[in-house]
């Protein structure tokens, strides 16, 4: 199976503007998320496997001649049909759960073998095959791709004296713990839980020795990517070259739909519009667009002229990305001058767009500290009564904590390094906890919005510190803040981020070609 090039970005911005997802920040977040379905291996199918295989936990085999049958070579390496699964069933898992399943039209009730990707999940995971992929083929290959990956790099690691050591024993022990503490949550062993989330051939032991491949295999990728270095003229340079990817437009918007709405028969049916509807919906959308451009044009501010419609839709965007449509053609021509004006007409409807600037980012990104306590939320039921108030208790008691923490900051030394050093004894973001808390070059609207909103405050100076609450949907909880102080522009991050990516891919492409993959008979019990 062929999977998509890093030559394929531009490509895929533009089909996903065709799908109707033309906001900028969303585009960059949708490539973001599929980038990060296409690399990541992830240990977190918990919560969802029950709802796809607690009911065919009947009677289980022992599965002794299964696990032990050679599935796959790597380099004359055999690896078994249990080793496999781990990847096979994470990623199964992984699709099945994710918030991108009925985008991807797949479904746990049907086997996978009988389920053809559609277009939007090939191009969201990287399929290049332009015939039928069923879900099963799909799932088979990547897992023997992901594997073969992580096999290599863990094979460099040790090569290089980075293999296993205290911290990937710390995170077996972790992972151990939380599915140990899950599956007796639902009544079952966590011999019994690992082989309803990774099939019936996966073992304890098994299950560690992957977790240690893995977070071997993952720690030096990373440590690999930290390492590269560019200098201000490698970074000037691809900027030049690669503008449009990096410069941002700020301009403002007046949209008039140009489709009718369905309506609701008299038995409560939703009623589509007809075609001559959708027509007379985009005759008066282009002629409302013409007549507010007219107005702007007169010298009326367009904030201004949108109060006259109602219907119409207004926003002032400060940094838009190009995702290559007709409207941000016209907005990224370098012959643009502050004011210009045009109206943009598409299917769904008309724009009136206000050109004002365009170019790369050039504030600050910044440095910063911070400590995190989270609201524990371990036993708490959503269906509850009482939920509500228990969890308000548990984001109480984490600020609390957070409050008490500063305080005893500001009694001590008070000092950068005291600080990094409560991070590195009190903060629960595993991220940032043995490096004194600290993230560097962070970027607007790169973490949760009351800790952007914190760091990128004007008046923020170096050595400030407060409390600020956060809530993702991986956690909520309060941070204790330290800013350290301004980094380089914006763009530099930007285009550092880039290379250093294509570089890391670069890398583990030629780990990857160099391997040599074998299908063995254990194979069939992959799965």
């Amino acid at each position: 199976m062929k999977f998509m090039s890093a030559s394929r970005e531009k490509k895929t911005r533009q089909d996903l503007a065709a799908q109707g997802i033309t906001d900028p920040k969303k585009i960059r977040e949708a490539e973001e998320k599929a980038k990060a379905r296409k690399s990541n291996i992830l240990y977190g199918v918990i919560a969802g496997v029950f709802v796809l295989v607690a009911a065919a936990l009947l009677v289980w085999n022992s599965g002794v001649l299964q696990r032990n049958a050679a599935a796959l070579s790597i380099d004359g390496e055999k690896y078994s049909a249990s080793q496999v699964n781990y990847f096979y069933h994470n990623i199964k898992n992984n699709i099945l759960n994710g918030s991108y399943s009925s985008l991807y039209g797949v479904s746990s009730s049907t086997p996978l073998d009988q389920q053809v990707m559609n277009d939007t999940a090939k191009m969201f995971l990287g399929v290049e095959d332009e015939g039928e992929v069923t879900w099963a083929q799909f799932i088979h290959d990547y897992a023997i791709k992901q594997m073969t990956l992580i096999v290599k790099e863990a094979k460099e690691a040790e090569a290089n004296g980075h293999g296993a050591d205290d911290h990937t024993e710390e995170e077996v022990a972790s992972t151990i713990e939380q599915y140990t503490a899950y599956a007796k949550e639902n009544g079952y062993s966590l011999k019994e839980y690992l082989k309803m989330a990774f099939g019936k051939t996966m073992t304890v032991s098994t299950f560690k020795d992957m977790i240690r491949l893995v977070d071997v295999a993952s720690h030096y990728a990373s440590e690999y990517s930290e390492e590269l270095s560019y200098t201000a003229s490698d970074l000037e340079s691809y900027y030049n070259d690669n503008k449009s990817s990096f410069n941002v437009a700020s301009y403002e918007s007046l949209y008039f739909k140009g489709t009718a709405d369905s309506t609701t028969d008299a038995d409560g049916n939703t009623v589509a519009p007809t075609d001559e509807e959708n027509a007379a919906a985009k005759e008066k959308a282009i002629a409302d667009a013409d007549a507010a451009l007219k107005l702007y044009q007169a010298g009326d501010p367009l904030e201004t002229v949108s109060l006259a419609y109602e219907s119409a839709a207004y926003s002032n965007t400060e940094a838009g990305s190009n995702s290559g449509d007709e409207a941000s053609e016209w907005l990224f021509d370098e012959s643009r001058a502050d004011g210009d004006s045009t109206v943009i007409t598409t299917d769904s409807g008309s724009r009136v767009l206000v050109f004002h600037s365009a170019g790369r980012q050039e504030y600050a990104s910044r440095d910063v500290r911070h400590i995190l306590f989270r609201a524990d939320t371990t036993g708490l039921d959503s269906k509850s009564e009482t939920y509500e108030a228990d969890l308000q208790a548990a984001k109480d008691a984490a600020k609390a904590k957070a409050e008490d923490a500063l305080a005893q900051w500001k009694a001590g030394d008070a000092t950068e390094d005291s600080f990094a050093a409560m991070a590195n004894e009190l903060s629960e973001d595993g991220g940032s906890n043995t490096n004194g808390g600290l993230y560097t070059k962070v970027l607007k609207g790169q973490m949760v919005t009351e800790f952007n909103n914190w760091l990128f405050d004007e008046s923020r100076k170096p050595g400030d510190t407060g409390v600020v609450y956060g809530e993702s949907s991986n956690y909520a909880g309060y941070h204790v803040m330290y800013f350290v102080g301004d980094d380089v522009p914006c763009w530099q991050v930007q285009v550092e981020n880039t290379l250093r990516s294509r570089d890391t891919e670069t890398w583990q492409k030629g780990l990857s070609d160099s391997a040599e993959v074998v299908e063995l008979s254990g194979m069939k019990h992959v799965g």
